[in-house]
């Protein structure tokens, strides 16, 4: 953005679901309001005390949060932004029954021609860490996690922002799993890691934050068979909303049973010319911005992540 060197911004939705933190903005308190659900967040991640801007980025709209009362000079804009998907497990009883009523026929059929091929040749086994993991298991996991994930990215020539801090990852999560605050998810191969799912978990919600598969096990549809491992442990451990976040992709709207919108706040101090021009000129670069994602120019004609792979990698 233009005015990105002078203004404090965050994204909300990883603050709450990788740290359990939320701007000073708003009261601990939020809502899932699919399930209704009262949740408190812990922990403060900014001051609200600021001299021009503060940008709220990536706030789910289908959970509530409420604003604190301000100081009557800081006023808000609210910018309607692009999609998420998630999967709406309520009133499922099991991963069939979800099935069956969000995919179609030939998807069922192709599901499960896929699914008796992939157990029949292979020598599948499955483990959810979530609570307990041994720390030499754990560190065995996340170095196939990496390999992995490099390898499935350099063979779509795509840049994955995670892999450049991937120690930071590795350190942080561990504590995570043992907290119930992340989870693991692994499908082995004769003991080998095949593919691995890190998510985090916030009340009755699951954030999906990375997946990943060994790219020789593609003709199995790996995303639809990580899934479903997914979808019987959910239910069955009542989680509400399994969320698969930002970005149009045929397995998100294949899967996915609920559309939602991020919205961005816009913090500025109405007392003050150049914090409401700033504001001002923010609001209406993020509406060009998402003119632009809606005629897919940004996304698909023009994307980043190729961009910055080819620069990575430039000989």
């Amino acid at each position: 953005m233009v005015l990105n060197k002078l203004i404090h911004s965050h994204a909300l939705v990883f603050n709450l679901f990788l740290e359990n933190k939320i701007s000073a903005f708003y009261t601990s308190n939020a809502v899932n309001n699919l399930s209704q659900k009262l949740f408190k967040i812990n922990n403060n991640v900014t001051t609200n005390n600021f001299k021009s801007v503060y940008l709220v980025k990536d706030i789910p709209n289908y959970i509530s949060f409420s604003l604190k009362n301000l100081d009557q000079n800081i006023k808000l804009k609210k910018i309607l932004q692009y999609k998420g998907y998630l999967v709406n497990l309520i009133d499922y009883e099991d991963a069939l029954a979800y099935i069956n009523k969000n995919l179609s026929k030939r998807n069922r059929k192709n599901l499960k021609s896929k699914t008796s091929k992939f157990y029949s040749n292979n020598k599948i086994s499955s483990k959810v860490y979530f609570g307990f993991i041994d720390k030499n298991e754990y560190h065995l996991v996340f170095k196939s996690f990496y390999k992995l994930l490099k390898n499935r990215f350099d063979e779509k020539k795509i840049h994955n922002r995670y892999l450049s801090k991937w120690s930071d990852l590795q350190a942080s999560t561990y504590q995570k799993i043992l907290d119930k605050k992340a989870s693991l998810f692994v499908i082995y191969d004769n003991e080998k890691p095949i593919a691995i799912t890190l998510n985090y978990h916030v009340s009755d919600m699951v954030f999906s934050h990375i997946q990943t598969y060994h790219t020789a096990y593609s003709k199995y549809n790996m995303g639809d068979i990580c899934m479903v491992n997914h979808l019987e442990w959910l239910i069955k451990n009542n989680i509400a909303v399994f969320d698969l976040a930002i970005g149009k992709t045929y397995y998100k709207e294949k899967w996915c049973n609920h559309e939602y919108n991020f919205m961005y706040h816009v913090f500025y101090n109405k007392k003050s010319i150049l914090s409401k021009l700033n504001a001002n000129i923010i609001a209406v670069e993020l509406k060009i911005i998402q003119f632009l994602r809606n005629k897919n120019i940004i996304g698909k004609l023009f994307m980043i992540d190729k961009l910055l792979y080819k620069y990575k990698n430039r000989t």
